[in-house]
Protein backbone atom coordinates (compact mmCIF):
# COMPACT_ATOMS: atom_id res chain seq x y z
CA UNK A 1 0.00 0.00 0.00
CA UNK A 2 1.42 3.35 -0.93
CA UNK A 3 1.47 6.51 1.13
CA UNK A 4 -1.11 8.09 -1.20
CA UNK A 5 -3.45 5.11 -0.83
CA UNK A 6 -3.10 5.24 2.96
CA UNK A 7 -3.88 8.98 2.99
CA UNK A 8 -6.90 8.44 0.75
CA UNK A 9 -8.13 5.57 2.94
CA UNK A 10 -7.70 7.65 6.11
CA UNK A 11 -9.52 10.59 4.49
CA UNK A 12 -12.35 8.29 3.44
CA UNK A 13 -12.63 6.83 6.94
CA UNK A 14 -12.65 10.31 8.51
CA UNK A 15 -15.38 11.41 6.11
CA UNK A 16 -17.52 8.44 7.10
CA UNK A 17 -16.94 9.02 10.84
CA UNK A 18 -19.86 11.42 11.21
CA UNK A 19 -22.35 8.55 11.11
CA UNK A 20 -20.36 6.59 13.71
CA UNK A 21 -19.95 9.68 15.90
CA UNK A 22 -23.68 10.42 15.72
CA UNK A 23 -24.48 6.82 16.66
CA UNK A 24 -22.06 6.99 19.61
CA UNK A 25 -23.54 10.28 20.84
CA UNK A 26 -27.07 8.87 20.62
CA UNK A 27 -25.93 5.78 22.51
CA UNK A 28 -24.26 7.82 25.27
CA UNK A 29 -27.24 10.17 25.68
CA UNK A 30 -29.67 7.25 25.76
CA UNK A 31 -27.57 5.53 28.42
CA UNK A 32 -27.48 8.73 30.51
CA UNK A 33 -31.28 9.02 30.47
CA UNK A 34 -31.60 5.33 31.30
CA UNK A 35 -29.24 5.67 34.28
CA UNK A 36 -31.06 8.77 35.52
CA UNK A 37 -34.38 6.90 35.38
CA UNK A 38 -32.96 3.82 37.11
CA UNK A 39 -31.56 6.00 39.92
CA UNK A 40 -34.91 7.81 40.24
CA UNK A 41 -36.83 4.54 40.58
CA UNK A 42 -34.36 3.18 43.14
CA UNK A 43 -34.49 6.44 45.11
CA UNK A 44 -38.29 6.37 44.94
CA UNK A 45 -38.36 2.83 46.30
CA UNK A 46 -35.98 3.83 49.12
CA UNK A 47 -38.16 6.83 49.92
CA UNK A 48 -41.28 4.65 49.93
CA UNK A 49 -39.65 2.19 52.32
CA UNK A 50 -38.60 5.00 54.68
CA UNK A 51 -42.12 6.45 54.78
CA UNK A 52 -43.61 2.99 55.37
CA UNK A 53 -41.25 2.55 58.35
CA UNK A 54 -42.30 5.94 59.71
CA UNK A 55 -45.96 4.95 59.31
CA UNK A 56 -45.38 1.74 61.26
CA UNK A 57 -43.87 3.81 64.07
CA UNK A 58 -46.99 5.97 64.18
CA UNK A 59 -48.95 4.79 67.22
CA UNK A 60 -51.79 6.23 69.26
CA UNK A 61 -50.33 8.66 71.76
CA UNK A 62 -53.23 8.82 74.22
CA UNK A 63 -54.34 5.98 76.45
CA UNK A 64 -57.26 5.45 78.79
CA UNK A 65 -57.05 3.10 81.75
CA UNK A 66 -59.75 1.56 83.92
CA UNK A 67 -59.88 1.47 87.72
CA UNK A 68 -57.96 -1.82 87.64
CA UNK A 69 -55.09 -0.12 85.73
CA UNK A 70 -55.86 -2.05 82.55
CA UNK A 71 -55.74 -0.32 79.20
CA UNK A 72 -59.24 0.51 77.99
CA UNK A 73 -58.51 2.33 74.74
CA UNK A 74 -55.85 4.07 72.71
CA UNK A 75 -56.47 7.14 70.57
CA UNK A 76 -54.52 9.64 68.53
CA UNK A 77 -54.21 13.26 69.54
CA UNK A 78 -55.04 15.81 66.86
CA UNK A 79 -51.36 16.43 66.12
CA UNK A 80 -50.51 12.72 65.99
CA UNK A 81 -53.43 12.09 63.63
CA UNK A 82 -52.37 14.97 61.38
CA UNK A 83 -48.81 13.62 61.31
CA UNK A 84 -50.08 10.16 60.40
CA UNK A 85 -52.32 11.60 57.68
CA UNK A 86 -49.34 13.51 56.20
CA UNK A 87 -47.30 10.31 56.08
CA UNK A 88 -50.18 8.46 54.39
CA UNK A 89 -50.50 11.24 51.79
CA UNK A 90 -46.74 11.24 51.25
CA UNK A 91 -46.77 7.48 50.71
CA UNK A 92 -49.70 7.73 48.28
CA UNK A 93 -47.87 10.42 46.28
CA UNK A 94 -44.70 8.33 46.11
CA UNK A 95 -46.63 5.26 44.98
CA UNK A 96 -48.51 7.30 42.37
CA UNK A 97 -45.24 8.76 41.03
CA UNK A 98 -43.60 5.32 40.90
CA UNK A 99 -46.60 3.83 39.11
CA UNK A 100 -46.57 6.66 36.56
CA UNK A 101 -42.84 6.18 35.94
CA UNK A 102 -43.22 2.42 35.56
CA UNK A 103 -46.22 2.64 33.22
CA UNK A 104 -45.35 0.35 30.30
CA UNK A 105 -47.33 2.30 27.71
CA UNK A 106 -46.50 5.91 28.63
CA UNK A 107 -43.90 6.27 31.39
CA UNK A 108 -43.94 9.69 33.07
CA UNK A 109 -41.00 10.48 35.37
CA UNK A 110 -41.81 14.14 36.07
CA UNK A 111 -43.54 13.64 39.44
CA UNK A 112 -40.97 11.06 40.53
CA UNK A 113 -38.09 13.47 39.81
CA UNK A 114 -39.94 16.21 41.75
CA UNK A 115 -40.51 13.91 44.73
CA UNK A 116 -36.91 12.70 44.75
CA UNK A 117 -35.64 16.30 44.67
CA UNK A 118 -37.94 17.18 47.57
CA UNK A 119 -37.42 13.94 49.56
CA UNK A 120 -41.04 12.91 49.08
CA UNK A 121 -42.55 16.20 50.16
CA UNK A 122 -44.80 18.19 47.89
CA UNK A 123 -42.69 20.25 45.49
CA UNK A 124 -42.23 23.88 46.37
CA UNK A 125 -44.18 26.17 44.08
CA UNK A 126 -41.09 28.11 43.01
CA UNK A 127 -38.76 25.11 42.74
CA UNK A 128 -38.37 23.60 39.28
CA UNK A 129 -37.53 19.95 38.73
CA UNK A 130 -34.55 19.39 36.44
CA UNK A 131 -35.45 18.66 32.86
CA UNK A 132 -35.05 15.03 31.91
CA UNK A 133 -34.14 15.35 28.27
Amino acid sequence: MSLITIKETVAGNIASLSTAVEASVVGVLTEQVKEKRVKAILSGLDLKEAVEKDLKKSKPDQQSFGPDNKLLSETYSKKAMEDKKKLEEKLANIEKALNAALDATAPDYKKLFELINNKGNAPAADKQAPAEE
